[in-house]
């Protein structure tokens, strides 16, 4: 069996030079392709993609590529990959299928025989995944223009389900899209940050993670395990590869909803950066820092106001938005902002000089990551992993 191994990483649309990004961070060189990166590498590189890439959504193991026009014929060279390999026959199997533009297009079909052809190699069927939270093997087939990829997954769940969130709030923001959002705001972590509208605090404990070090799949279970490749002693080389840090400028977390206050605390302290965050119930006027109280010179705002889905026309987050800018304006030329926004009517009531920095898709909406610069001496430089 090769140690060379044919990988791709997903991420959500958009995301893609942020995940380019911290691939090269891992001395890794990989193609941008719409959705992800294609990459190569050996286990040890799989483990660390994921255990490091906080902007993707998988990383998988493409275990082969064919032409393929007859469901007879996928099943007669799907058989002749070595699945044994890969699965164990104690772990059950989770089977997923696309096709574009193919001949092959019954998905169901597509599903059958490689479930078939796995069964074949092991000696027995494959247990097929009943409950969505057990330990399973994913694997998918997908056929574009007749040519059929199939890919083993490298993880039970998706990255971005990083397991600190245990209460999300309403309308939780995704891990990826908030790591996403704080690498855009070139941030650096020796300056301050807030999130006024913490909600279930995502934006602040991804930047925490950031700033102290901390791998973003630090609290999965390992990568592989589910697998016949699995090694316990290569996973823990790979753990002990990070270097943590200690926090180097306060992170400032608040919202009106002391409900969500506490679901911020609670999943800081399962994330293991609580001691980075400072939070608080406020009102976002009677924010500490943007009532000029004690605020540091140097900063970013960085946060995922409400886009007033729920209200018709969004009128009555006008003055919400306005009291965003004028509150930001306030604290000098040493505060930059990064909004995520749904309306753009809205983000440009802030009246600050924002430009678009990524678009992508959450919860069913496109949304635009919003960035200012209104100080041009403040740091860019973006937050740095530990090296590896």
């Amino acid at each position: 069996m090769t140690d060379t191994l044919a990988l791709f990483a997903s991420c959500q649309p958009g995301l893609e030079p942020f995940l380019i990004e911290e691939l090269s961070r891992q001395y890794v060189s990989a193609e941008a392709v719409p959705g992800g990166a294609t990459f190569t590498g050996n286990m040890q590189t799989v483990m660390r993609a994921c255990l490091w890439l906080g902007t993707a959504s998988h990383v998988r193991i493409r275990l082969a590529q064919f032409r393929c026009r007859a469901l007879g014929e996928l099943q007669r060279k799907a058989a002749e990959m070595p699945w044994k390999d890969w699965l164990s026959s104690r772990v059950p199997v989770a089977l997923t299928s696309r096709s574009r533009r193919s001949r092959v297009y019954h998905t169901g079909g597509i599903s059958e025989r490689i479930y078939n052809a796995i069964g074949g190699s092991l000696g027995r069927p494959p247990t097929l995944a009943r409950d969505e939270d057990e330990t399973v093997a994913g694997v998918a087939a997908r056929f574009d223009e007749d040519v059929c990829t199939i890919s083993l997954d490298a993880t039970t769940t998706p990255l971005h389900r990083r397991g600190y969130r245990l209460d999300g709030r309403k309308a939780p923001l995704r891990e990826d899209i908030a790591h996403a959002l704080v690498l855009a705001s070139n941030w650096s972590p020796d300056t301050a940050m807030l999130d006024p509208f913490c909600g279930s605090g995502t934006i602040a404990i991804e930047a925490a993670g950031l700033a102290m070090g901390l791998a973003p799949g630090r609290l999965r279970p390992p990568a592989m395990q589910q697998t016949a490749r699995f090694d316990i002693d290569a996973w823990q080389e790979v753990l002990e590869e990070g270097a943590r840090r200690d926090p180097m400028a306060p992170i400032a977390a608040s919202d009106r909803d002391q409900g969500a206050v506490e679901a911020t605390r609670q999943n800081a302290e399962r994330a293991g950066v609580e001691q980075a965050i400072q939070c608080d119930a406020h009102a976002l006027a009677a924010q500490p820092w943007l009532e000029g109280r004690d605020a540091p010179a140097i900063g970013t705002l960085i946060t995922n106001p409400p886009y007033g889905v729920r209200i018709q026309n969004g009128s009555n987050l006008l003055p919400l938005y306005q009291t965003i800018g004028h509150r930001l304006k306030s604290l000098g030329e040493g505060w930059n902002a990064m909004i995520l926004a749904h309306d753009m009517r809205l983000a440009r009531r802030t009246g600050l000089p924002l430009a678009p920095a990524f678009t992508t898709k959450h919860g069913g909406l496109s949304v635009t990551a919003m960035g200012s610069a209104t100080n041009e001496t403040s740091p860019t430089e973006k937050p740095e992993q530990a090296e590896k």
